[in-house]
């Protein structure tokens, strides 16, 4: 029985013979006829793990950037678009309905979404190849436009208010009461938010909720380790090794593929009884037979990391910025109070009217991208801003660069949501059209990319956000005494549990 990986002399020689070859790759790339980029400033770019708003520094200028740098990326030539306006139209040219786009989803993150979601799926006694991972995170071309259209509508406005809201509300509520039930101990509230975005994601998704330790992504916390260990699996199995990432990737597949037979079977609804999103998909022709449920499989496990990942570490450094903004909470509560009294008036209605709760959380996005740099790759010969960009070139749009630009935003290292009441009228009133092209704000802000590549589940994302701020300050006041938090990793997520003080407020 294969073992679990351990780095002994084995495994050495495995990394060995992989380590060669991409070695003599970059050595080749590096033969070719230099790139135009060559003739860019080179990139001072850092590190985002310090990008964590720290309150010392909202008086300080920022740091500004020349609008095209160069970089590398796997040996070749890379180009690094710091210019708000430029990056906005870079991702607004990924034509959806052509087979190849100008620019489009780097073939990079698209093989980390697959090797990541996995290759081998396991169906009861049969293991079947298939695309390796494939789902909508790293399709491309006509594959990538007929996912999109038909996962788009079940995430608009209409269906996550009517479906999802009160499961949003009453898990939210929830969490109030897990919260309470702790009394005087510090709170490691990102455990509490990473539960209610699972189980919100996963009720609508499978009508039910996995068991601890059932459904894990731990391989994205350290994706370079994990994606050697997985793409090492033919060279791994000749030593009878089998990697933690591995038995991840078949654990989490036995999971969906269990809950998507359970769902054919009419056995599992969403909480309030509609059809979940599994039993909608399963309508569609190419999610039949045993290969259409391997794909619909891949295509629920990245809904389901992206539907509480990200969003869950957004709650967490929200909560954070609000333990040391005391006179914002004070506002958010006063407009709490105003428009929503009680539970009962959390309407859809209501939750557009909360003018300054969006901004306060649109603000806190804007100071911390759920992806530090979006990867974009150029399909085709292009040009921004007079500079030749061969086909094959890495395009990175440092989104936490970008959106603290000074010349865009006044104060860029300050937390100041009335930046956002002032510039985006649009903000409360609509929810799809939050974080739309309606001001030179608006385009520089990447948090959720743009275009027809924008996140899918970014209505599902401000619901939460907006819902659980709102309960939040409406039952407790926080503390938090540590050291400005890091981030640890190119996605948001703090590198140490934030402890949290909480206490009670009193009914009115």
């Amino acid at each position: 029985m294969p073992q679990s990986l351990e780095w002994n002399s084995n495994t050495t020689r495995a990394v060995i013979a992989a380590a060669t070859a991409l070695t003599a790759y970059v050595a080749y790339k590096s033969l070719l006829p230099s790139s135009p980029i060559r003739k860019l400033p080179k990139s001072g770019h850092k590190s985002p793990h310090q990008y964590i708003w720290d309150p010392s520094q909202s008086n300080e200028e920022g740091e500004k950037y020349p609008k095209l740098e160069q970089s590398s990326f796997v040996g070749s030539a890379a180009v690094i678009v710091n210019d708000a306006e430029l990056a906005h139209k870079i991702l607004i040219r990924q034509d959806r309905y052509r087979p190849g786009h100008a620019y489009g989803r780097s073939p990079t993150i698209a093989d980390f979404h697959a090797v990541l979601l996995g290759d081998l799926l396991s169906l009861g006694t049969k293991l079947i190849f298939f695309p390796p991972g494939a789902n909508i995170a790293n399709a491309t071309g006509e594959d990538w436009r007929i996912r999109r259209d038909t996962l788009v509508p079940q995430f608009q406005t209409r269906i996550i208010m009517s479906d999802i809201l009160p499961s949003v509300i009453s898990k939210t509520e929830a969490m109030i009461n897990d919260i309470r039930a702790q009394g005087d101990k510090l709170v490691d509230i990102n455990y509490h938010f990473v539960k209610l975005t699972s189980d919100v994601i996963c009720d609508y998704i499978f009508g039910e909720t996995p068991q601890p330790g059932e459904v894990t992504f731990r391989s994205f916390d350290k994706p370079a380790q994990s994606m050697l260990k997985i793409k090492l699996k033919i060279i791994l199995d000749v030593f009878g090794v089998k990697s933690d990432s591995q038995l991840e990737i078949e654990r989490n597949t036995r999971f969906a593929l269990r809950a998507i037979h359970k769902v054919k079977r009419g056995q599992s609804k969403c909480s309030n009884g509609s059809p979940t999103l599994c039993e909608r998909l399963l309508q569609y022709e190419e999610y039949q037979g045993p290969e259409g449920e391997a794909r619909l499989a891949q295509e629920l496990l990245i809904m389901v990391f992206a539907g509480h990942d990200t969003t869950a570490h957004s709650l967490t450094v929200l909560s954070y910025v609000l333990s040391q903004v005391p006179e914002c909470v004070d506002k958010i509560r006063q407009e709490i109070e105003r428009i929503i009294p009680t539970t009962a008036d959390m309407t859809a209605a209501k939750l557009s009217k909360l003018e300054y709760t969006s901004a306060v959380i649109k603000e806190s996005l804007r100071l911390h991208p759920l992806v530090d740099v979006i990867l974009i790759h150029s399909y085709e010969d292009n040009v921004i801003d007079d500079l030749p960009v061969p086909k094959g070139t890495a395009v990175f749009l440092p989104a936490y660069r970008i959106q603290r630009d000074p010349t865009i935003f006044k104060k860029p290292l300050a937390y100041l949501p009335e930046r956002w009441l002032e510039e985006d009228l649009q903000l409360q009133q609509d929810l799809e059209t939050v974080g739309s092209d309606k001001s030179k704000l608006g385009n520089a802000f990447l948090t959720f990319s743009a275009g027809t590549h924008a996140c899918l589940g970014m209505n599902l994302a401000y619901l939460e956000l907006r819902v659980a701020t709102a309960l939040l300050v409406k039952n407790f006041d926080w503390e938090y005494n540590g050291p400005v938090p890091q981030n640890g990793g190119f996605l948001l997520r703090l590198k140490d549990k934030l402890m949290l003080k909480f206490r009670p407020r009193e009914a009115n």
